[in-house]
């Protein structure tokens, strides 16, 4: 997900916001409202779903000229009426009706409070936010009970736009849909209205800003890191699960990165933490779900929100897919300290680990795939070993071994804090064999920096990874006194290649890859016509610009001391991220 991209609209919208509704007096019956603070504005009209402009801005900027809400007049759709209570008050009911019968709306600088009272001829069932994929990827995040239903307390984020903590005044569950099927492009939230049981329920929706706290964070340069720190948490609401988006795959290899944030998310909203989606997101895993880079997953999982095809006819598992749930899952044990939790699933999270560990065909320390990474092998019609998903990585993959040390590295500790003695002596053992081996596997002496794959036929397939050599020194698989020469390797490569915008994030390779090495051909993933791929260089996996895995550049940057380049491309990403 892009979360540089800004949209705006024109001028002539916003003014024909702020004129839309006449100046009502208090009683009098309106076909539209609207309200605008220097948070969110907001228009109501009288034909369900009612809310036509929605715009949020949570840090009180007053940008609130893109329009996420994705409307359509239906024909025959009853008109109700809108009775204003004051300037910042209103209710929708039934024409002709008492306006008691229906719904109300209280709107303050930073709140938005809807209350519904149960009368039996009220004809609206809910209150729908039907918000424009295409204009933001809208989120809901919460435990969610069934499919499609989420318990409240939740948050509402919006990416470049602001969030809202949505509670109720009542233990409630609210619907929860999205689709990016038929052209159809939305998400949705509904608020279910009072009913027989709960004779009133209160809706309010708080705009706030969720991250974490450090000197110097109210700074202007931080504005789009307060403003977008939850970006990363997307929950789709067929699947349950933390996914690419609302509406999007569940990625089983990126899920440990979604586990890191949530170690470090304050809490969101009541007692619900990103450690609780993480453990929603886990569990489905751990019980059977498949997503994608898992064996047998099913990408037609939109048709009936299940996940349950195996077809192991295909390929195995993306070799960075247990791995990723492995630390995700001991991440949670630790973050949560929910000893209970960590001994009902260990058997499952150690037989990923041990899955994995089987995948060691040579007894080198290393884990093989089975794809051979060969150039221009019949296999690479199939996807590739991991999360670079167009680019020929097989054999011996140092992106995936360099997640799967860090996996066996906290395999080892959970099991010790689990008192799983013997389980924590053997992952250290693979942890301290794999280390023996992989920079001695990977390293490339003619450039001085590690490749991206040695394949079966024994050859080394270096295109100045930039992300596979910062991996390797996060995870501490570079020899210290190799660390900043690596590092000033790629600095000085970047500084040839003119490479210094890090606006975008950073370039994961900065050797365009060859034809034969290329998996996707199409040109709008990185194919090139060319033999050496130059044609299609810095588009998409191809050397493409992005924040993706840039948080390990940064890292293995400061743990090389280079200091004043962390500034520059740190700088970089805080100034894309806030424009």
């Amino acid at each position: 997900m892009n979360i540089l991209k800004r949209f705006k609209l024109s001028w002539g919208l916003v003014i024909t916001l702020t004129f839309l509704a006449p100046n009502l007096s208090k009683g009098e019956k309106s076909e539209s409202f609207a309200y605008r603070s220097d948070y969110y504005s907001i228009q109501l009209v009288q034909q369900a779903p009612f809310i036509k402009f929605f715009s949020v801005d949570g840090l009180g900027k007053k940008i609130l000229s893109k329009n996420i809400i994705k409307w359509k007049e239906l024909e025959g759709n009853e008109l109700f009426e809108i009775s204003k209570i004051s300037d910042s008050e209103v209710k929708i009911h039934p024409k002709g009706s008492s306006n008691n019968e229906g719904w109300s709306f209280k709107f303050e600088k930073k709140k938005i409070v809807i209350t519904s009272t149960y009368l039996p001829q009220n004809k609206i069932k809910s209150i729908d936010f039907i918000f424009d994929k295409r204009e933001n990827h809208a989120t809901l995040l919460g435990l969610m009970p069934e499919r499609n239903r989420t318990q409240l307390p939740a948050i509402i984020h919006f990416p470049d736009m602001g969030t809202f903590q949505v509670v109720a005044d009542h233990p409630t569950a609210i619907n929860y849909d999205a689709n990016r099927r038929n052209k159809t492009n939305y998400i949705s939230i509904s608020l279910p209205n009072a009913d027989e049981t709960v004779k009133s329920i209160q809706y309010t929706l708080t705009c706030t800003s969720i991250y974490p706290k450090f000197p110097g964070v109210k700074a202007e340069k931080y504005e789009g890191y307060r403003r977008n720190y939850l970006n990363l948490f997307q929950v789709n609401p067929r699947l349950q699960v933390i996914a690419n988006n609302s509406c999007s795959d569940p990625c089983a290899f990126t899920l440990f990165l979604s586990s890191m944030l949530a170690m470090k998310t304050p809490p969101l909203v009541g007692s619900l933490s990103a450690l609780d989606l993480l453990r929603m997101s886990i569990e489905r895993y751990l019980n059977g779900m498949k997503g994608y880079g898992l064996e047998g997953y099913d990408s037609e999982w939109e048709k009936t929100g299940i996940i349950t095809k195996i077809d192991t006819s295909k390929h195995d598992s993306y070799l960075d897919s247990y791995p990723s749930l492995v630390i995700s899952a001991c991440n949670y044990i630790k973050g949560s300290n929910d000893k209970k939790w960590g001994e009902k699933y260990y058997p499952v999270i150690k037989g990923w680990m041990d899955s994995q560990m089987k995948r060691d065909l040579d007894k080198n320390g290393l884990v093989e795939d089975k794809r051979s990474g060969n150039s221009g092998a019949p296999d690479q019609t199939t996807r590739p070993a991991n999360w670079w998903d167009t680019i020929g990585f097989g054999h011996e993959d140092a992106f995936s071994n360099a997640i799967t040390y860090g996996a066996l590295v906290q395999m080892s500790q959970t099991s010790k804090s689990l008192n799983k003695k013997e389980d924590a002596q053997l992952y250290a053992h693979y942890a301290e064999k794999l280390k023996d081996s992989y920079f001695k596997t990977f390293y490339n002496p003619a450039t001085g920096v590690l490749a991206g794959w040695k394949s079966r036929d024994g050859k080394l397939h270096d295109y100045w990874f930039l992300y596979v050599n910062s991996m390797a020194v996060y995870y501490n698989l570079v020899p210290e006194p190799q660390i900043k020469g690596i590092m000033e390797a790629f600095w000085n490569k970047m500084q040839v290649e003119r490479f210094t915008d890090f606006s975008l994030g950073v370039p994961g390779n900065l050797v365009s890859i060859r034809r034969e090495d290329y998996y996707h051909h199409d040109p709008r993933w990185g194919g090139g016509e060319k033999e050496d791929g130059s044609d299609a260089f810095q588009r998409y996996e191809n050397g493409g610009a992005s924040l993706n895995w840039s948080y390990f550049t940064l890292k293995a940057l400061k743990k090389a001391g280079m200091n004043k380049e962390l500034e520059q491309v740190s700088d970089g990403i805080l100034r894309g991220v806030k424009n």
